[in-house]
Parts: structure tokens; C-alpha cells; sequence
């Protein structure tokens, strides 16, 4: 989104059931849920093709990383949306899952209270069932937990196949390179269209600060949160079925977290670790359909992040997954900077500026697990 003086004089007119603002993965979500329930859609989206937070991500559905009651069952919601729409959009949803390998044994015991609740279809794995199962060393693991919900899909590919599948449709319109300067109740003014629609829907991303002053209520909480990524060649050109984590998400995840169990894992590493957690790494290791991996991430919380990467987080990202991969070299092919914006609680962030109008965000850095549950919340309180 992008906000402009006025609306620009002589816009074409269109109609709709319910126009949808921004053509991230939220906003796509909104848009498949108004069209599922027999909707008229138009999608405004200011960039001629997604380029934001939605396609600088892992590509994870990390449903076992969710707090149990609702939060988990939006996960697993989200997750049988991400399994039917990537059959109809033609996009592989790999559902090999996460392995979380554990080096201690406060890690373990952690792992195992996760692992005994029978509706996150958890397992725990010995050394030798993690070697089976992913090719990384065995040594210094003390076993590890195969989150089995989880699914992957391609970043880069995933929110294009969506939105492709959404304009190939009858009843929805996608719109590109369509800033949207005023969103009153009933009509949203574009750069060069006027769409008119009893149901308004906005989905800024971290563009918090492109949203016209209107919409501004109810995200004065909202800051952003700055990742460091990279891309790098698979050693060996090995494959690698799950995606690949390590004991420094057992303290950043709530499934985990919040567990009585996490305080010795949290203990342990602020003594032994502080560099990486004063650095808001969690490591985790996803591999695209070409073979190489997305490696991540730091966390960096501010109202206007710096645009400048450290390398010294890299060099800190780069050892812990040479560790777990038991490569002694990785070639870094990509290096970028995601950003996302984050609350101080809760998953999801919805405001109600003007009758008929959404500010509609996931404010964890979920979007990716938890877009769709959102959407479907949204579509049920807006039309009743």
C-alpha cells in the first residue's frame, strides 16, 4: 500500500462483495475465503508482483510450534486450506514436517512433554532414527522431535500460484501496481481504479506506515521485527525432507515455551549461548525445489529498522547451521532482510476504523502457518 494526496481524477469504476488491499499471503488468504463463500472480489495490490514479507520467508507451516486450545486449532485449520489450495493451485505442500534435534538433555525433556500430547502427532527420535531420517551427523544429539504437522511450501513460488489461481477464477479480479490512496466506507481509490464494495478488507503487511491516517487506529502497538536470511548451497547436494531446527526455537515458540520444562533450556543458554539470543537467532533450515536452503534467522525489533544487514549475525547463523549440518563450508548464494510486523501479543491483529473496513494482520511471524485461519475469521464477522 502506498498513500497519495487524492485519488486520481477519471479512475475506472468497478464493483464488488469485497475489495481486498495489498496481494501478500494475508491479503490472498482474504481474497480465497470472500471467493470460496461465493463472493465477488477485486484485489488491489501497489507492486507489479509480490515482493514483501510474503516471499522472503522460509515457505513453513510451522503448526507444531503453536500454543495449544485455539491457536493450534487455527494451525490445523490453516494447514488442510494450504493442502487443498496447493492441489487446485498446482504447488507442491510437502508434508515431510520439522525435526527439532535436541544436544541436551533439558532439551529432550522439553521435546517429550510436547510429544506426549497426542493432538500435536508428535514423535520423539533416537540418534540413530534422526540419521535415518535426514542426513546430518549424529554426533553431540541427543535425540530430536519430529513435528509432523508441519508442511513446506516453495516462498517464491507459493503466493504466486495463489494469486494466479485466484485471477483465473470468475469471480475475482487482481489488480497490480495499484496503490491505494483513501479507503472510505463502501469505495477504496486506487491509483487508476475506484472499486465500490460494501466490504472492505486491508492487509498492509509491514507497510504500517503507507496506510491512509484513517486506518491507522487500533496499530499504534505495531512495531517491526527485522530478520537476516540467506540462501545457500546444499552440502553435498544432499536432500533433505523436513525442515530442520534446533534447541534455540524451544524458547521462541510458544508450543514450547510455555512450558514449565523451557525454564532449564532458557537457563542453560542465556549462560552458555547469550550472543545468540541477544541476537534473537532461532535456526532454522528449510530447502527449496532446486536444492538449496534458506537459512535463518535473527530477530531485530524497531520502529524504523536499520536497512543495513550486520555480518557478524550472518557468521553467527552460518556456524550454528554448519554445526547441524555438518558441513565445514557453506556457500552463501543470497543474502536478504525480511521484515514483518509484530505485536507484543497474540497472533493476530484486527482493527475496525469505518463500518464495512478490516486493517487485517498476523503480527507473530506466522503468516505463512496462520494467513488463512485469519482470513476465515474476518470473512465470519464480516458478513455475520
Amino acid at each position: 500500500m502506498q498513500a497519495t494526496c487524492n485519488a486520481r481524477v477519471g479512475a475506472t469504476a468497478l464493483s464488488a462483495d469485497v475489495c481486498v488491499v495489498g496481494g501478500g499471503i494475508v491479503g490472498l488468504a482474504h481474497a480465497l475465503e470472500a471467493d470460496r463463500r461465493g463472493l465477488r472480489v477485486v484485489v488491489l495490490e501497489r507492486d507489479d508482483r509480490q515482493v514483501g514479507a510474503s516471499v522472503r520467508n522460509f515457505g513453513h507451516v510451522f503448526v507444531g510450534a503453536l500454543a495449544d486450545g485455539e491457536d493450534l486449532q487455527r494451525g490445523l485449520f490453516a494447514r488442510q486450506r494450504w493442502l487443498e489450495l496447493g492441489a487446485r493451485a498446482g504447488l507442491a505442500v510437502h508434508s515431510a514436517g520439522t525435526v527439532i534435534v535436541a544436544r541436551h538433555e533439558d532439551e529432550l525433556a522439553l521435546m517429550g512433554a510436547v510429544a506426549s500430547d497426542p493432538a500435536r502427532r508428535a514423535r520423539m527420535l533416537t540418534r540413530d532414527q534422526v540419521a535415518e531420517l535426514v542426513p546430518i551427523p549424529g554426533e553431540g544429539l541427543a535425540g530430536a522431535l519430529h513435528s509432523r504437522l508441519d508442511l513446506r511450501v516453495d516462498p517464491r513460488r507459493a503466493v504466486g500460484a495463489l494469486a494466479r489461481l485466484l485471477a483465473d477464477g470468475r469471480g475475482v479480479q487482481v489488480h497490480w501496481r495499484q496503490p491505494v490512496a483513501v479507503v472510505q466506507p463502501g469505495v477504496a481509490h486506487a491509483a487508476t481504479l475506484t472499486v465500490k464494495a460494501p466490504l472492505i478488507v486491508v492487509c498492509p503487511g509491514p507497510d504500517l506506515r503507507g496506510l491512509p491516517a484513517a486506518l491507522m487506529d487500533g496499530c499504534a502497538e505495531l512495531t517491526l521485527c527485522a530478520l537476516q536470511m540467506l540462501r545457500v548451497r546444499a552440502p553435498a547436494g544432499r536432500r533433505y525432507g523436513p525442515a530442520l531446527a534446533t534447541g534455540l526455537s524451544l524458547i521462541r515458540y510458544p508450543a514450547f515455551a510455555r512450558r514449565p520444562e523451557a525454564a532449564a533450556v532458557r537457563a542453560r543458554l542465556s549462560e552458555q549461548r547469550r550472543e545468540l539470543l541477544e541476537a534473537g537467532i532461532h535456526l532454522l533450515v528449510c530447502q527449496l525445489p532446486d536444492g538449496d536452503l534458506v537459512i535463518g534467522d535473527t530477530h531485530r525489533y524497531d520502529a524504523t529498522p536499520s536497512p543495513f544487514r550486520d555480518e557478524r549475525l550472518d557468521e553467527l547463523l552460518l556456524s550454528e547451521a554448519r554445526l547441524l549440518l555438518g558441513a565445514p563450508r557453506l556457500r552463501v548464494r543470497e543474502r536478504w532482510q525480511g521484515v514483518y510486523p509484530s505485536a507484543p501479543e497474540g497472533n493476530f491483529l484486527v482493527s475496525a476504523p469505518m463500518p464495512g473496513v478490516r486493517v487485517a494482520q498476523v503480527v507473530s511471524g506466522l503468516g505463512m502457518t496462520l494467513a488463512f485461519a485469519l482470513a476465515a475469521e474476518v470473512m465470519d464477522e464480516l458478513t455475520g
